[in-house]
């Protein structure tokens, strides 16, 4: 490494000459904590319709949400759309795993009336799926998911000291 790119050794950040700055936990500076074991918790099952290759079109997979502590069980995002396109009756699709973000500002079961977007969540996912691969996939996907909502739930209970600053004149010691 040149001089011109030696990391920072306040913060951490490593300056490279006309480009962005990359922010890197350096040996000089701890990276944060794990996560606390805070008893958050979240059980996920699913359920499978039997599949027949020569007579089948579709699977379809059923993700519950259940028993949550110190979380919500209601973290599977949904959206109302159009049934058909330009038609005006209205129906929820699952589009994701709640973020923290999310679990604020969607409200359950039903969207706000007259906002749009119009988001919302439930604890389940009820979708049909075209093969036992993509059936695999998006269990997987939406454990993997769920798994990283808790993580960053638990993250989030700890803050880290971040800095400090006044605006305008401090006052007199």
């Amino acid at each position: 490494m040149t001089d011109s790119c030696a990391p920072d050794p306040i913060d951490g950040i490593i300056t490279l000459p006309d480009t962005l700055d990359l922010n890197f936990y350096t040996p000089d500076i701890a990276p944060p904590p794990p996560a606390p074991d805070n008893g958050r918790r979240i059980n996920i099952t699913w359920q499978v319709s039997r599949y027949n290759f020569a007579t089948t079109d579709g699977i379809r997979v059923r993700i519950e949400a259940s028993a949550a502590a110190l979380m919500p069980a209601k973290i599977f995002a949904y959206l109302t759309l159009p049934i058909k396109p330009g038609a005006e009756e209205r129906v929820g699709a699952f589009d994701h795993v709640c973020s923290p973000t999310d679990l604020e500002e969607y409200p359950e079961d039903t969207p706000i009336a007259d906002m749009r977007p119009e988001w919302f969540r439930l604890n389940y996912v009820d979708v049909l799926l075209r093969s036992r691969a993509e059936v695999g996939a998006f269990i997987r996907d939406v454990v993997e998911d769920v798994q990283r909502l808790k993580t960053t739930l638990d993250t989030a209970d700890t803050l880290l000291p971040g800095g400090q600053i006044w605006i305008g004149t401090p006052p007199a010691p």
